[in-house]
């Protein structure tokens, strides 16, 4: 549970063969071509430009309610007045970073060009945060080998479910095995990166919940409002790491470490057919029933029990 990227790092050590790595759990299920989903979020992330790309992470983009992606990074950009917050490698004593240096001294100078064309060496699936703001997630104490202790500053994006380069996975297993530094999975490939001044993306993986609430309430909960709202550039919400007031707004959800809404699906799914079983439940709002078949997007679920 605390660190299930080892042996994806050992994989990659030992088959230099590949340039990038899923870790990827066994109760993941993606309902069309599986392929072209995984190469459609590769070539977003290879397009996206460095600058900013770690503001726009903490984001869960809601098309109803922030626009398009082309609007909701325009707003970011806007909101930070043409900077970012993280320019090259984040920097701490404990890492000597990899990537490389800017094209520029100042973001501002920067066209968002940088990085285009560059595969991420780690991309997300869902939201990132910074730990020393988040006060709810379990893991934010659970850190070592590093000199600042708790107060070094990183980012964690739940759940463990992401894609990493090989240079990222063998500087992780680099500072793992000889400096003894490590840190929660969830946090891992992401601080790794940012610190290595490497790229990240959290493309909008697609995300749906079975709770009809606005979108309005959906951003303000996630996000904390528009870009706008935020002089910063990242996310404010109470997200995922605080469900108390609504934990259903998670457990009804397509993509998160627990929810019941996929396995609604699959059953619905697998079946092919809407008037056989279950046919007392709703029908999945996302499943459409065309010939007497369900018939399903080409969406990923997690956790997904049911078979």
């Amino acid at each position: 549970m605390f660190q299930v990227y080892q042996a994806t790092q050992l994989f990659a050590l030992f088959y230099p063969e590949f340039d990038h790595y899923w870790q990827w759990e066994m109760d993941i299920r993606i309902l069309g071509d599986t392929l072209r989903y995984l190469e459609a979020v590769s070539t977003f992330a290879r397009n996206e430009p460095r600058k900013q790309s770690v503001e726009r992470s903490s984001y869960l983009h809601i098309s109803k309610a922030q626009g398009s992606y082309s609007e909701f990074m325009a707003a970011v950009n806007l909101s930070l007045n043409g900077g970012a917050t993280i320019w090259g490698p984040l920097r701490i004593p404990d890492i000597t970073p990899i990537g490389p240096p800017p094209p520029t001294p100042h973001p501002e100078d920067d066209n968002f060009s940088w990085g285009v064309g560059e595969d991420a060496d780690v991309i997300v699936t869902n939201p990132c945060s910074k730990v020393l703001e988040q006060q709810t997630w379990v893991f934010r104490s659970w850190i070592g080998g590093f000199r600042n202790s708790t107060g070094t500053p990183r980012i964690t994006c739940p759940t463990a479910i992401m894609r990493g380069s090989r240079q990222l996975l063998l500087a992780v297993h680099d500072a793992q095995a000889n400096y003894g530094l490590y840190l929660p999975s969830e946090a891992t490939l992401p601080s790794f990166a940012l610190w290595h001044g490497l790229k990240l993306s959290y493309p909008p993986w697609p995300w749906y919940s079975n709770l009809r609430h606005d979108e309005k309430f959906m951003d303000e909960f996630f996000n904390g409002g528009l870009p706008a709202s935020h002089s910063d550039g990242w996310a404010h919400g109470e997200g995922f790491y605080n469900q108390l007031n609504h934990p259903d707004l998670t457990a009804g959800s397509t993509w998160w470490w627990y929810s019941d809404f996929p396995d609604q699906i699959m059953k619905r799914w697998f079946l092919r057919n809407g008037t056989d079983a279950y046919v007392g439940e709703e029908m999945p709002f996302i499943l459409k029933i065309y010939n007497g078949e369900v018939w399903a997007p080409n969406v990923a679920l997690h956790p997904a029990k049911w078979h």
